[in-house]
């Protein structure tokens, strides 16, 4: 049904839905927010489904990323670029990483200052995991994000400890 289904009824009941003890519910809510685009690309719906990036559950997890990754190619709004910037600051290390991986998947399309601030910024975690989805979403943001800022990381990237790291890096070039 997707946007066909995207009533505010409906789409009320989904976010009520994310919060569900039943994680296969939650997941399920996810996808079916996704479906509706950018119908459901609304203020109420976008930090629900940033909250759900950290669920203790990764298939749920996963769900809202893929989510927030359809409305974002249809409707890459500022509540969802917000949301996700936002999200690049957040305690849980999985959360950011998940949404560095969204920012990545839509593109070019999101290719702001934040974007690439927040970005650049999570270069620095502590985590190697995050590091690594920054590097891939500001590969796959492209042109934009080659300022001095992000060249500057780049290069200092090539020491990182983790070798994936120096390998994302080297892809970038």
């Amino acid at each position: 049904m997707g946007e066909k289904a995207a009533t505010s009824e409906v789409i009320n009941r989904l976010v009520r839905a994310l919060g569900d003890e039943n994680l296969d519910v939650r997941g399920k809510a996810c996808d079916a927010l996704g479906k509706m685009s950018e119908k459901a690309a609304t203020s109420e719906v976008i930090p629900r489904l940033v909250s759900a990036l950290g669920d203790k559950n990764f298939y749920v997890r996963s769900r809202a990323c893929d989510a927030l990754v359809q409305m974002g190619k249809k409707a890459a709004t500022s509540v969802m670029i917000n949301g996700l910037v936002s999200a690049l600051g957040h305690e849980n290390s999985d959360v950011r990483r998940r949404a560095c991986d969204a920012l990545g998947k839509m593109g070019k399309k999101v290719a702001t200052s934040e974007v690439i601030n927040g970005l650049v910024s999570a270069l620095g975690h502590e985590n190697s995991h995050v590091r690594r989805s920054a590097w891939d979403a500001l590969d796959q943001i492209g042109g934009k994000a080659a300022m001095s800022e992000v060249i500057s990381r780049i290069m200092s990237a090539l020491d990182d400890e983790n070798w994936d790291i120096r390998s994302s890096v080297c892809d970038a070039f």
